[in-house]
């Protein structure tokens, strides 16, 4: 591939990244968050979890693990932010707080359908690029959805963290949110022993430090 050619491929890769600074993450619109977080938002609080938590780890690729935390989500740029309810499209707000209230899971048709969307995506985004940077994109991605090195499971692990972090934060701006269902998505895929002892502290913090003054 021509110089000319290849820079082209990386701008034209880089204005679609652009892209997930405007997408906003839909869950929340789901259950009316005001202003809610973009997917960039996300996608770097998400790497700054991986640094702190993975950095000095032995027999650990924190780089691949960066790598992977700063674009498991970048499909959807293209693809958008599918929930486990976009198959129900008539829910009524009020049935949404109902559903966030508990487990959300994903049917296997709205898993299928995600994943198409997210691949079909991840080709447009990639196909102009040199062989090699659309494999390290491709593999990382891949990598992740499939939650099977040490590396993709603590950034997905990180994910979930991190949703449940920002539900906080939203509950605490507007009391009465139904945000348990990010507790509880957080409880079942959290096993990471430092992401535990976080996950235990975000509901139930240390006191306070007693005053000086």
């Amino acid at each position: 591939m021509a110089e000319h050619d290849e820079d082209m491929a990386i701008l034209e890769l880089i204005g679609h990244a652009e892209a997930l600074k405007r997408v906003r993450r839909r869950g929340w619109d789901l259950i009316g968050v005001d202003e809610p977080e973009s997917v960039a938002d996300h996608t770097f609080a998400v790497a700054l979890i991986v640094l702190l938590i993975g950095t000095g780890r032995p027999a650990f690729d924190l780089r691949r693990a960066l790598v992977i935390a700063l674009l498991h989500d970048l499909p959807e740029a293209l693809a958008g932010d599918a929930t486990p309810f976009d198959e129900s499209p008539a829910v009524s707000v009020d049935e949404h707080a109902t559903l966030f209230q508990s487990l959300p899971r994903y049917s296997p048709a709205a898993a299928a359908a995600k994943r198409r969307a997210e691949e079909a995506a991840l080709r447009a985004m990639t196909m102009r690029l040199s062989d090699g940077l659309r494999r390290l994109i491709v593999d990382a991605w891949e990598e992740y959805e499939s939650n099977e090195t040490p590396e993709a499971r603590l950034v997905r692990q990180a994910d979930r963290l991190e949703a449940l972090v920002q539900a906080r934060y939203y509950e605490s701006t507007q009391p009465g949110l139904p945000v348990e269902s990010f507790r509880f998505r957080a409880e079942a895929a959290v096993e990471d022993p430092d992401l535990c002892r976080l996950l235990e502290l975000i509901d139930d913090p240390p006191p306070p430090e007693p005053s000086d003054r």
